[in-house]
């Protein structure tokens, strides 16, 4: 049987990428993006770059209705679903928030009522910023410098 994969935010850079992959390899990859006009233009229209073969819901990762949809079916979740700007999220505070944490919590939500077997969630250097405390590092050096420690999660908790 065919695995359903949603993507959150699968419309997006990564996600469109991720999304062929799935599709190259005989996965069912549906999308839930709400299609922002900063990224994607002005008129909610599929993007063209977008495969034709992954099945796309436009709808909001902060709609509870919009997330049961995308759920309904899909046996993993893969949540790419962010608002972009570095920028503008030091003064669009509120919107920020509720689209990267308040929609993430919308998921978790929904997933606790429909389990998956698999979530990914992913991030990017927004998130842990340059690291200016110890050294001015690109952000992927410090990564595998000995700054960070490495931990393997093991009954949900890092050990070292």
């Amino acid at each position: 049987m065919t695995k359903r994969i949603l993507i959150t935010g699968g419309a997006g850079f990564i996600g469109s990428h991720v999304a062929d992959l799935l599709l190259s390899t005989g996965y069912h990859v549906r999308i839930l993006d709400n299609l922002t006009p900063q990224v994607h233009g002005a008129g909610n229209v599929r993007p063209d770059y977008l495969n034709k073969d992954a099945e796309l819901i436009i709808g909001d990762v902060r709609d509870p209705a919009a997330i049961e949809k995308s759920l309904y079916g899909v046996d993993g979740v893969i949540h790419l679903a962010a608002a972009v700007g570095v920028g503008q999220s030091m003064y669009d505070i509120v919107s920020y928030v509720q689209t990267n944490e308040v929609g993430t919590a919308v998921l978790l939500e929904a997933l606790t009522k429909h389990p998956v077997e698999r979530l990914i969630v992913a991030s990017s250097m927004s998130v842990y910023g340059e690291g200016l405390a110890h050294a001015a590092m690109a952000p992927w050096l410090r990564l595998r410098s000995a700054l960070w420690s490495s931990c393997a999660v093991r009954n949900g908790i890092c050990r070292t």
